[in-house]
């Protein structure tokens, strides 16, 4: 009988050694499935301002690297990003541009209108591909043709623009990034980015594809805010001057690097 009870005893006991190692493996478990679902939404979040990776798959064809810019006309945030995107993409090929200027917005660069770049032409030297498309007037109001577009229907209408121009997978990107995946605040609630403000639109996009992934950025680069484009110059044809004449200032030109190092990784380069 002693022995009975002896033999239970040290079943006991050894099954009370794994506790520990149990306990372990579930914290482990746990910490992996919080670091996960971190990473997820800190990728989705941080898409604003901020270029990441989305996806592996390529999507540019015939070994290409492709780089789509979406925006329109008076958008401050298309402004500001135009800047260090021509300093990139001259190193792939000769851009034609216009010097402009965007809507003033009272809660961006104390409501100065931030000079900027319209792009009209890119004729490629390399295998770096630029499209460019601009989806709504300067004032959100209308198509660039002229189609009277009001707040219910404009992020549609934005939508159908790109379906005219872009391949499915630009469209589908857009629309996951914009209206799902990347949240912002706005009159205290969490909403899609392109519901964010009091006129929804589709918000100025960069993408970036190629045989090393796919990258895409949403609004300005964090590194150069729209203040520090007008405190640079507010006078878009002497800041284009400047630029051409090779004294680009060094926010352009860091924030230039960074997008030119995407387009490199993207490249598989």
């Amino acid at each position: 009988m002693a022995m009975a009870k002896g033999k239970k005893k040290n079943e006991k006991e050894s099954r009370l050694i794994y506790i520990p190692f149990i306990a372990l493996l579930l914290v482990i478990a746990l910490f992996i499935g919080l670091s996960f679902r971190t990473s997820v939404s800190t990728s989705a979040q941080s898409a604003f301002t901020n270029l990441v990776k989305v996806s592996s798959t390529d999507y540019a064809p015939n070994g290409t690297t492709q780089v789509y810019f979406i925006s329109w006309y008076g958008c401050p945030y298309g402004a500001t990003l135009s800047w260090p995107l021509y300093v990139a993409l001259s190193n792939y090929g000769n851009l034609t541009v216009i010097p402009h200027y965007s809507v003033a917005e009272p809660d961006l660069a104390n409501g100065a209108p931030i000079p900027g770049l319209l792009f009209q032409r890119f004729t490629p030297s390399s295998n770096v591909q630029f499209h460019f498309y601009y989806i709504y007037n300067q004032y959100l109001n209308a198509t660039p043709s002229g189609q009277p577009v009001n707040n219910a229907d404009r992020v549609q209408v934005g939508l159908n623009e790109l379906e005219n121009m872009t391949p499915s997978w630009v469209v589908n990107l857009v629309e996951q990034y914009q209206l799902s995946e990347t949240q912002v605040v706005y009159n205290g609630n969490q909403v899609p980015i392109a519901m964010g403000s009091s006129e929804p639109h589709l918000v100025t996009t960069l993408i970036i594809s190629g045989p090393g992934g796919t990258w895409i950025m949403l609004g300005y680069p964090k590194s150069l805010p729209p203040s520090e484009v007008v405190s640079i110059n507010g006078n878009s044809t002497q800041l284009l001057n400047e630029i051409e004449s090779g004294h680009v200032p060094s926010p352009i030109e860091s924030t230039a690097q960074q997008i030119l190092q995407i387009i490199q990784q993207a490249s598989g380069s």
